[in-house]
């Protein structure tokens, strides 16, 4: 299944072509994925047993990094390094964003 999208000359490829992609998941006891990794700077939600896409938002480059998630005051975050990859895309980010999920 293709993941993610790549953009050449300002437009997004099609999805069906999906994305080179750099750094891996982490997956949740209760079976979330969560995944940066791909060239079009989403990080995304999935579910473990049917690869559908729960969740995605756009970060200010490709996070390439894995995924971590923690709990703090009984609440749970997953927070990706959005710190992109000037080798395959000149958009680079000093970016450390931490998302909650939901109870």
């Amino acid at each position: 299944m293709p993941f993610g999208q790549v953009q050449q000359y300002g437009f997004y490829m099609p999805e069906s072509w999906g994305s080179i992609t750099l750094g891996g998941p982490v997956i949740t006891a209760s079976g979330l994925i969560f995944i940066g990794a791909s060239m079009d700077s989403m990080v995304r939600a999935l579910d473990l047993a049917t690869g559908k896409v729960l969740w995605k938002s756009l970060v200010s480059a490709p996070a390439v990094a894995l995924p971590a998630v923690y709990e703090y005051k009984g609440k749970q975050y997953v927070v990706f390094a959005a710190g992109g990859n000037s080798i395959l895309t000149p958009k680079v980010s000093d970016e450390i964003i931490a998302f909650a999920l939901p109870n």
